[in-house]
């Protein structure tokens, strides 16, 4: 079972980085695609992977019925491996909490929640934990797809927890501090699609030619794209093609408004601007998953696999200073859950008893399991979240 972070090898610059896709005829396409390329023209590829994971009747992610993460669906995450890692989330939101006081009214915002998991093991380990802790806990799981927040509605009522409801949008959770949960969201984000060629970048766009998706290029307009692309560097190769995300900043700059005083805690995949956009990188992160497959055809059965790239981790921290937000600090994964269980595992009862909890704790953090594909970023608003101590080091 694989996560959705396969760094892929340097291959050598090809052209035809991605191939027309041979079928593609999904209900997205031809209700969606199809018609709107036949009448607009070619969709620039953040709108083609807006549309493929989001749109609400055809999307990736908005069918409640579909299987996405665990063995039977397509991709695996440190949710899916067992209640250890909504355990150890737990203490780090006890810690903060602690940090404002011990408050009788505490908020949790969770980005992405995708069937409700994380936020069901998070509210049992706090119930275990301390009851004022538990009661104190005002959870908020935002999901923008109407199918889904009915879906994750009828999970919570059944749960019994209070306290526990799903919105559309992180403005409908605005309270007076709290902290932010982004796990394995901001690789889903819709990116633009780019390839340097004739000394210069153009953009890749969706077209159509005889029933089929392809791709089409034209020189990237002046703008926040092209904007961006100046960051970049330009001793590139002939074909280098890769991928910008222009919305990270409209989305931290909405996080960051959302409470008074809290912590954003995101955790993702990724690599720091210089190494994201290395000359040998040719081919960029952009990759599918179907049935814990990896695939190189973002065109092919769109709205049937998940698209994913890896995070410019760079951006996300010129969004959150551009958002007046203060960055505690940046970790991988096996270092910040160590640091932050160190205590729990020097008070685990016995090994018998917590046999299942270390086993999916040995899986998060081992270097050749999740413990060195995802980093931890924390980043904090407000004197008391500002000075929070970072659990793990970079």
């Amino acid at each position: 079972m694989e996560s959705r972070n396969q760094s892929r090898p340097y291959p050598p610059p090809v052209w035809g980085n991605y191939p027309s896709s041979p079928t593609g005829a999904t209900p997205l396409f031809l209700h969606v695609l199809a018609p709107m390329i036949k009448e607009g023209g070619p969709l620039s590829f953040s709108r083609f992977m807006e549309l493929a994971l989001y749109h609400e009747d055809f999307g990736y992610y908005t069918d409640p019925s579909r299987t996405r993460v665990g063995k039977t669906g397509d991709f695996a995450t440190s949710v899916s491996i067992g209640p250890a890692y909504g355990r150890l989330l737990s203490l780090r939101i006890r810690q903060v909490w602690e940090a404002h006081g011990n408050p009788q009214v505490f908020s949790v915002l969770e980005l992405g929640p995708e069937d409700g998991s994380l936020a069901l093991d998070i509210l049992k380990a706090a119930h275990q934990q301390d009851a004022a802790f538990h009661q104190a806990l005002h959870y908020t799981a935002c999901e923008p797809g109407a199918r889904k927040r009915e879906a994750l509605a009828n999970r919570f009522a059944a749960a019994g927890e209070p306290n526990l409801r799903v919105v559309a949008a992180p403005e409908e959770a605005k309270a007076e501090r709290g902290i932010i949960l982004g796990n394995e969201v901001l690789d889903a984000l819709p990116v633009h699609l780019v390839r340097w060629s004739g000394g210069s970048w153009q953009e890749m766009s969706v077209g159509l030619e005889d029933e089929k998706l392809t791709w089409t290029m034209s020189p990237c307009s002046d703008g926040p794209l092209s904007d961006h692309l100046t960051k970049l560097p330009v001793d590139l190769p002939e074909g280098y093609t890769t991928e910008v995300c222009l919305n990270l900043f409209p989305l931290i700059k909405e996080l960051a408004a959302t409470f008074e005083d809290a912590l954003i805690l995101l955790v993702d995949y990724g690599f720091e601007r210089s190494e994201y956009y290395h000359p040998d990188r040719c081919e960029g992160t952009l990759q599918t998953y179907t049935r814990h497959q990896v695939g190189k055809d973002p065109l092919e059965a769109p709205g049937e696999c998940d698209l994913s790239t890896h995070l410019d981790f760079t951006s996300i921290g010129e969004a959150a200073q551009a958002a007046d937000l203060t960055s505690l600090g940046s970790a991988r994964q096996e270092s910040f859950l160590v640091h932050l269980a160190s205590g729990l595992l020097q008070n685990l009862s016995s090994p018998e008893t917590d046999r299942e909890f270390l086993g999916q704790f040995q899986t998060l953090t081992h270097p050749a399991f999740f413990g060195s594909r995802f980093h931890f970023l924390e980043f904090a608003k407000g004197p008391i979240s500002s000075g929070l101590t970072f659990p793990g080091r970079s």
